[in-house]
């Protein structure tokens, strides 16, 4: 995860004015703004570039909102939501409430309130490049409670396996060479046959990608962008 000026920005509106003023505004705040005008297309552009930040209005075609942010949460629990919206009724309040939105900005859209609710993503973001590490926009480890995350839900490591996962991350970006592997994981009582059951059974868990084998050295450990 990355600051918001590092960040890539998703940003859905059914509204052609209001879409080419923000994103104007929003094309200044980001390193990449995708851009989408209903909440299927916008889906469609979260599956594609797993953007840090989404920025949507809620009554839009095809597919609303709030149906389109319930979606995006459960495929990323971490992702920053912001909706914009001309409605303020009870019904879309409670639903919003459920989808833990960074802010809630009733239209006409002002810019300083935008503005607090991106620095608000920006402490977020800040914080989480400390305390997660993402494999995949969904799948996290959190160094703190030293638990992995997959779309809400733990997902329990055996002994070796946390073990296995905290060498990789203290050594990251060196490789971890499997002598290492052996001393700290199996004190010194293993073979090559066994770490390679070991690593596959942990890809199994943060995905096949986030292990990469170093030819001649070891492995190391990949993050999502």
């Amino acid at each position: 995860m990355k600051k918001v000026n590092n960040s890539t920005i998703l940003y859905i509106e059914d509204d052609d004015i209001t879409r080419e003023n923000i994103s104007s505004y929003l094309k200044r705040q980001c390193k990449q703004l995708h851009i989408a005008s209903n909440g299927e297309e916008g889906l469609e552009l979260f599956k594609s570039f797993n953007p840090e930040i989404v920025i949507t209005d809620i009554e839009m075609p095809k597919l609303n909102g709030l149906d389109m942010a319930k979606k995006i949460r459960k495929l990323s629990p971490t992702t920053q939501i912001i909706i914009t919206t001309a409605y303020t009724s009870n019904e879309y309040l409670l639903q919003a409430v459920n989808l833990h939105l960074v802010q809630y900005i009733v239209k006409p859209i002002s810019l300083p309130k935008l503005t607090n609710a991106l620095k608000d993503c920006d402490d977020f973001l800040e914080e989480e490049i400390e305390t997660k590490k993402f494999f995949t926009a969904n799948i996290f480890y959190d160094i703190y409670t030293k638990e992995l995350v997959k779309a809400e839900e733990i997902i329990s490591l055996s002994k070796n396996e946390r073990a296995l996962l905290e060498l990789l991350l203290k050594n990251y970006p060196a490789p971890t060479s499997y002598e290492s592997i052996e001393s700290h994981v199996y004190d010194f009582s293993s073979s090559k046959n066994a770490i390679k059951l070991l690593v596959k059974s942990l890809r199994s868990k943060i995905s096949k990608e986030a292990i990469t084998n170093v030819s001649g050295l070891g492995y190391n450990v990949d993050f999502a962008n």
